[in-house]
């Protein structure tokens, strides 16, 4: 027994080496052994199979985790070359805006001690110009305006009132007490300004603190704690504290406190709910056109607004292009739209599409519009509508409106300017007559129509009442601003005419 299962064994080494013919006596056994060993190497191949799938699969989730940080890696660098780049220009703001706030610092105080018609008029420009500047860095910064907003209108008054004052000094006037008393005040204002930018650039910006803002604003989430530590907002709110009793400057100039207080009615009032937000979208829009309203971040800036992404019915025109529209939280009104769906081959012409706005204005309520200029691109044309009082246009008080040219629909609208400008004025009589004005105008121009009135702005937001000539040089087409009151010739704007619109430089 012992020799037979030998021999077995025997058996299966040799076939394992070189198979042989059975022999008498053992063939069946080998034949048997052999079934059985043929079974073995059959299960050790599926172990083998499984092995070599679980490497495989072992392999590619390797390559995959790889990959992953691989792209992690980029992702996280990129996003940190895109802060470093905005930090950078954030930086370069802040420190572009410290610098018109030293000069302005500066130029007063020279203003205290020149007696030269002509120098002061080169100091009121500066200032002006460095009033302007500073306000559009700081517009550029991450600030909340709720942060800045005496800050804002101390540099707007500045910046008016200097520009008034220019004015005056060329007409020959000079300085009285009340004007040095109110230029001293705003010396000392703008020396503590300067001061504390001055601090906030040593101190607080030696690290990432613009970068620390934007990773917030990444996240949507603002940890209040920080926040309330920011470096930045403290530093805004200990000068807005200081200028509590910043004392109103009273004078003749347009962007006076009387004025600035007339002049967002529309925007004054209880805030609307979200909810009630949600049911403006849907009644501006039609209900038959909304397939559903998703609410997106909200808002912040000259208008306080609720955002909304709204998916239209699944229509040829529409088909899953979401429309994007702002309500502003007091009031309600329609603030901004876009809509990006696609548009086809024009089917109507410019003209058509003018009516198609003046018809959607009037509407939704905004009454007294008046197209001004339009330009075509895209596939629409943008319409710009003024607001006019009586008889006098009122061009600060403007609504955009885009029209897609294949069938008429609104794909753009923008009322911020007209909702944060537009006011009942106090408007008189002209001091001077058409043909009075007419005699202002260069004898080179050749005045093609009768002028119209209008109240035009200014850069320092403030606003003038003048004639608007339309006038013709060699070809060249202009329209030319004489001051309906003094006669001065306040701007000239050229019009470019091309086939998409007019163009004014």
């Amino acid at each position: 027994m012992h020799s037979t299962v030998g021999i077995r064994q025997g058996a299966v080494y040799i076939i394992g080496i070189l198979p042989l013919p059975p022999a008498n006596g053992f063939g069946v056994e080998l034949s048997k052994r052999k079934s059985v060993n043929t079974g073995l190497e059959t299960r050790g191949g599926d172990e083998m199979k499984k092995t070599t799938i679980l490497s495989l699969a072992l392999s590619v989730v390797t390559v995959a985790l790889v990959g992953t940080g691989i792209w992690g890696y980029n992702e996280y660098r990129d996003k940190n070359h895109y802060y470093l780049l905005l930090n950078n220009q954030f930086q370069r703001m802040f420190y572009d805006m410290t610098g018109s706030v030293e000069s302005i610092t500066t130029d007063l105080s020279k203003l205290m001690v020149s007696a030269q018609t002509r120098e002061n008029v080169i100091l009121y420009s500066n200032i002006w110009q460095n009033a302007l500047n500073a306000q559009e860095k700081m517009s550029q910064l991450p600030i909340r305006r709720t942060d800045s907003k005496k800050l804002e209108k101390f540099l707007n008054q500045l910046g008016d009132y200097t520009f008034t004052m220019a004015k005056l000094s060329i007409q020959g006037e000079t300085l009285g007490e009340k004007e040095i008393d109110i230029l001293e005040r705003m010396h000392n204002y703008s020396l503590e300004l300067a001061q504390d930018l001055q601090v906030l650039h040593r101190d607080a910006l030696q690290g990432n603190v613009w970068k620390g803002e934007l990773s917030r604003e990444a996240n949507k989430k603002l940890d209040q704690a920080g926040e309330e530590k920011n470096p930045i907002k403290i530093k805004f709110q200990k000068f807005e504290e200081r200028m509590i009793e910043y004392p109103e400057m009273i004078y003749d100039g347009p962007f006076s406190d009387h004025v600035i207080e007339g002049m967002r009615p529309r925007l004054q009032g209880d805030k609307i709910t979200k909810a009630e937000a949600e049911k403006k979208v849907i009644e501006f829009l039609g209900g038959g056109k909304v397939d559903r309203v998703e609410s997106s971040r909200d808002g912040r800036g000259r208008i306080d607004t609720f955002s909304f992404e709204v998916i239209p019915e699944n229509k040829k025109e529409g088909k899953n292009n979401p429309i994007y529209i702002d309500i502003s939280q007091r009031k309600g009104y329609p603030v901004w739209i876009l809509n990006n769906r696609e548009v086809g081959k024009a089917k109507i012409s410019s003209k058509q599409a003018i009516k198609h706005a003046a018809k959607f204005l009037e509407e939704k309520g905004f009454e007294n519009m008046e197209p001004t200029y339009t330009v075509k691109y895209n596939g629409g044309t943008l319409i710009l509508f003024a607001y006019k009082q009586g008889d006098v246009l009122m061009y600060p008080d403007l609504i955009k409106v885009k029209i897609a040219l294949d069938n008429g629909e609104v794909v753009g609208f923008d009322a911020t300017q007209f909702l944060t400008a537009n006011y009942q004025r106090d408007i008189k009589a002209p001091k001077l007559s058409p043909e009075e004005a007419r005699k202002k105008v260069s004898i080179r121009a050749e005045v093609e129509k009768e002028p119209k009135l209008c109240i035009i702005p200014t850069d320092s937001f403030g606003e003038l009442y003048c004639y608007e000539f339309k006038a013709s040089y060699k070809g060249d087409k202009f329209l030319i601003y004489i001051n309906a009151d003094t006669g001065e010739e306040e701007r000239i704007l050229q019009m470019i005419h091309d086939e998409n619109g007019t163009l004014m430089i």
